[in-house]
């Protein structure tokens, strides 16, 4: 390398970019989890009409998580792929994407195709169904292509007539996500208590004579017989939820001669029972709700002809719009970033103690265990610095073996913990003031004081309680309890601390808090020169010697903020082959410069440069070689 390019690359400041000619070098860093930053990609299925698509986006568009969100759809919305999200994320910087599929079934065969677009899975099952799009009987297929996997529509044979090659065909490729980051992919709704609430809502607004009236769930379903079962089972689980939901904490209360479920495919040879049509001419005053994930084809027309000439309350209204489909995407993903450790000094060693370490001490995760865990998290968080075993002493107000185990756990120390149960109260009868944690650092007197929020309870818990403890609670009431323990421990893991607690300390060593008063800012500043060379390899094929090759495209993008020069040198230089034959926009590298303008509204401004070899004579064999861009100020 001259003197003249050294100096160069010395003097100013300036982002440098590689393109290899002929041989590509490409180097990975590694992330540590410090570094890690999370993205999140909904998935939906997508569908030809914008008015299936909308509430989807719209829902997406409530999710308040502090990552950066975006959506994905496996097909038919062209510019909005799941490729296309994750394309963005990577942008972004992200490192760890959480994938979460807005999808009724974990045991839909789309989960398969999002797994192998996702790059989770290698191979892609070939199938082929009947299925309806935008109203019109298909045929859906999938093939495999060049090194991805073909979806392919064509008009349904259902009449055994020969189809011809003029019938109109409509193919998209399935292919795998191009990023380095680390993919995690959620459950889908399958059972989950926010989609029953969804469920038992859509019911309460059709219900007239709720004695005298069954609700009827009516999903896609399967004639996959090997998931059949993963089907009827979460789809019975929603609506027994929803029907509890009713029954034991609806306001007012709901309470249905029943519950069915029906599916639109599936072998009705070996499952008539799931026949729709049947279950409504079996059912009391069947209520109809649609497990589907937004209203189109099916919750407008096909329902409504299955059911034709029969009595029935249906409003054709689809789990969105409702907020509880944003709030089940944000506990998803959360169940995947948040942080279930507590850090604690034992002496000199820090220990970092998770909640699964406490799991197998006490024998299970239970609603006390997470909430003693959790609120020991958040008041060690209140702490300048981390506490130490043996300076630290909690009092609960709450009795409970998961309590207390979780809190001796951490602490290392039966001595440490004291229950102090308020007046009016004992293990049967509970009350608000029960679930009240004082954490003290006996070295300084410190104190945070952590009782959860009353408004995270469901309504009638510590009624439903007692009477569980006192033996005198229904069958309904002791499963409607136990699914409001499963609600609650949810809500305490995974919602933000301040949504669960409340909290108030005071000491030296603890930094005062003033709720209300902070506002967190956040900003991406784009450096005044950047750039980046997407080309990463440009093989000029076979030249003759003395002959001159065609052009090759050498793409710059300015993504800085300011216009900037661009200019290049060699790196590396096969005896010096470069260096007489590449022309950059037919100028020797040497005397290559051009000015590149910035973008400001993206900071995305492609510049292409037109590459080409004039031959020497004499010349002979393969040359590799490496070219050095460099962005610098314009001035």
């Amino acid at each position: 390398m001259t003197e003249k390019n050294l100096n160069k690359t010395k003097n100013f400041f300036s982002i440098f970019s590689m393109v290899s000619i002929l041989i590509l070098l490409l180097t990975i860093p590694s992330v540590s989890a410090d570094n890690e930053k999370i993205g999140i990609v909904v998935i939906a299925h997508g569908s030809p009409s914008e008015a299936w698509c909308d509430p989807i986006s719209e829902a997406v568009a409530e999710i308040e998580l502090p990552y950066q969100v975006e959506l994905g759809f496996l097909e038919f919305v062209p510019n909005e792929t799941i490729n296309n999200a994750v394309d963005r994320l990577d942008d972004a910087g992200v490192t760890k994407i959480i994938a979460v599929p807005l999808f009724i079934s974990s045991y839909s065969s789309h989960i398969q195709e999002i797994e192998y677009v996702l790059g989770l899975r290698d191979t892609l099952p070939l199938a082929n169904e009947i299925t309806m799009v935008d109203g019109v009987l298909m045929e859906r297929s999938i093939t495999p292509g060049n090194n991805y996997c073909v979806v392919s529509y064509t008009t349904a044979n259902i009449a055994g007539i020969e189809q011809t090659q003029s019938e109109e065909e409509e193919e998209e490729e399935l292919i795998p996500v191009d990023t380095n980051a680390q993919i995690i992919l959620t459950s889908a709704m399958d059972d989950h208590w926010l989609i029953a609430q969804i469920v038992a809502d859509r019911t309460a607004d059709l219900v007239v004579d709720p004695s005298n009236e069954t609700l009827v769930l009516v999903a896609h379903g399967t004639d996959e017989e090997e998931n059949i079962d993963g089907w009827v089972n979460c789809t019975s689980s929603l609506a027994n939820q929803a029907n509890l939901k009713l029954k034991q904490w609806n306001d007012p209360l709901i309470a249905l001669d029943g519950t069915g479920i029906s599916f639109i495919h599936h072998n009705d040879t070996l499952h008539p029972q799931y026949n729709l049509t049947t279950t409504i001419e079996n059912a009391n005053g069947p209520i109809v709700v649609p497990l589907m994930v937004s209203e189109g084809y099916f919750t407008g027309r096909k329902i409504p002809g299955l059911l034709e000439n029969l009595t029935y309350a249906y409003d054709k209204k689809a789990l969105t719009p409702h907020p509880n489909v944003a709030k089940w995407i944000e506990m998803s993903a959360s169940q995947e970033f948040t942080d279930l450790t507590v850090g604690i000094y034992n002496n000199s060693e820090l220990l970092d103690i998770s909640i699964y370490d406490v799991e197998k001490a006490h024998g299970d995760i239970c609603l006390c265990v997470a909430m003693a865990f959790k609120a020991t998290q958040t008041a060690f968080s209140e702490w300048d610095d981390t506490p130490v075993r043996g300076n630290i002493e909690i009092i609960t107000g709450h009795p409970s073996d998961g309590h207390t185990e979780t809190f001796e756990y951490i602490l290392n120390s039966i001595d440490d913990v004291t229950v102090d149960i308020p007046p009016q109260t004992d293990i049967v009868n509970l009350s608000l003031d029960n679930y009240n944690y004082q954490f003290i650092d006996k070295s300084t007197g410190d104190k945070v004081v952590v009782s959860v929020k009353e408004n995270i309870f469901p309504e009638g818990f510590l009624d439903l309680r007692i009477k569980c403890k006192q033996k005198t609670a229904t069958p309904d009431e002791k499963s409607a309890f136990k699914l409001m323990k499963n609600e609650l421990k949810d809500k305490c893991l995974y919602h933000p601390a301040d949504e669960v607690f409340n909290v108030e300390s005071e000491g030296s060593n603890i930094t005062p808090s003033d709720p209300g008063s902070e506002t967190e800012l956040t900003v991406e500043i784009i450096p005044a020169i950047s750039m980046t060379v997407p080309t990463t390899n440009v093989d000029f094929g076979k030249v003759g010697a003395g002959m001159t090759s065609g052009n090759q495209i050498i793409t710059l993008i300015n993504t800085g903020a300011g216009s900037a020069k661009f200019s290049a040198m060699l790196q590396e230089d096969d005896d010096g082959f470069y260096d007489k034959s590449l022309k950059l926009n037919g100028q020797d590298i040497s005397d290559f410069s051009v000015i590149v303008p910035a973008d400001i509204s993206d900071f995305m401004y492609e510049y292409n440069v037109v590459s080409n070899l004039v031959v020497p004579d004499g010349s002979g064999g393969i040359y590799s070689g490496t070219v050095f861009f460099i962005a610098e100020n314009e001035s």
